[in-house]
């Protein structure tokens, strides 16, 4: 029984994981203040070697490449979960955030380095197309020359697409033909390459999309007005009373009456790990909590306005 998380910290090439029973259902809370108070929080918990299953949350924190991977059950709504990306922008300057869909699925490729770092569609002779989501970037692997079709067809297909990558490739061999797109303004370079990495070979350059993607418009639903308020009532609830205790005192509460039942059929409870304890939230300072508030504020204003 528990609320159970985990949290890998990546620093200086070094992996650190964490475990805390009763973390899971205030996970997002203890990210919320910034990076600084989440590696606090995280190496509070306690060390433990391997991953535990059915968690109903978790985080990869790379200090390195400045990423946060993370998941929560408490957060599976999507409007709660917007607002908590939304104040995360905020309060993760300059870091990467993405939401872990395959919950511990993507944090265990991402630990391992086979998170995606763009997308190459293959077409077969049979006109049919695969995916691949390489942990390797869209130039190096263009760099290859002609070379890289043979290897990617050794490749294994992607059975997921875990993260919005910024560029991709798509690749025709019989066509000999090749097409770039990307998120950024990198694709009209990479085709440049190309050409000149590709002889015989024909490239096309997919306009860059982040300049015709819709621009946000305020939010007029009502869910996530009361989303906002519902994560600023609950972070600062969370100062006060983390979730853990109280699901801690409903376990101690649960094992009393199950002692008494068994007490009274002449049977005793041996507690074989007490665990019930073991959960530390994290604690802010009077600035960390101030400035959190603020973006949580300001967060909410800039969808609105």
């Amino acid at each position: 029984m528990g609320s159970r998380a985990e949290i890998v910290t990546l620093e200086r090439g070094k992996q650190q994981r964490f475990y805390t029973q009763w973390g899971g259902q205030s996970l997002h809370l203890d990210l919320l203040a910034g990076p600084g108070p989440a590696l606090r929080f995280a190496t509070a918990q306690r060390p433990v070697e391997n991953w535990t299953a059915d968690l109903e949350a978790a985080a990869v924190i790379d200090f390195d490449q400045r990423m946060l991977l993370w998941f929560s059950a408490s957060c599976e709504e999507s409007t709660l979960r917007e607002a908590v990306f939304e104040v995360m922008s905020i309060t993760w300057p300059g870091w990467r955030l993405h939401w872990a869909e395959y919950r511990e699925l993507d944090l265990i490729d991402y630990c391992a380095g086979r998170w995606p770092e763009c997308m190459v569609t293959l077409t077969d002779t049979t006109g049919r197309a695969r995916f691949y989501m390489p942990p390797i970037d869209s130039g190096a692997l263009l760099a290859e020359g002609p070379a890289l079709v043979a290897t990617v067809s050794g490749w294994d297909v992607a059975k997921r697409i875990p993260a919005m990558v910024m560029s991709g490739i798509d690749l025709d061999p019989v066509k000999r033909a090749g097409m770039v797109w990307s998120l950024d303004n990198s694709a009209d370079s990479l085709v440049a390459e190309a050409t000149v990495r590709w002889p015989g070979w024909t490239w096309e350059s997919y306009p860059d999309r982040a300049s015709t993607l819709p621009e946000p418009t305020p939010f007029a639903d009502p869910e996530l007005a009361v989303a906002f308020r519902e994560l600023a009532a609950s972070f600062d609830q969370h100062q006060l009373l983390d979730a853990g205790t109280a699901a801690a005192a409903s376990l101690l509460r649960a094992a009393g009456r199950i002692r008494e039942l068994m007490g009274s059929a002449g049977l005793t409870l041996e507690t074989v790990e007490d665990n019930t304890f073991t959960h530390c939230p994290v604690d802010l300072s009077p600035a960390e909590l101030a400035d959190t508030r603020e973006a949580i504020t300001v967060a909410e204003q800039r969808l609105r306005s």
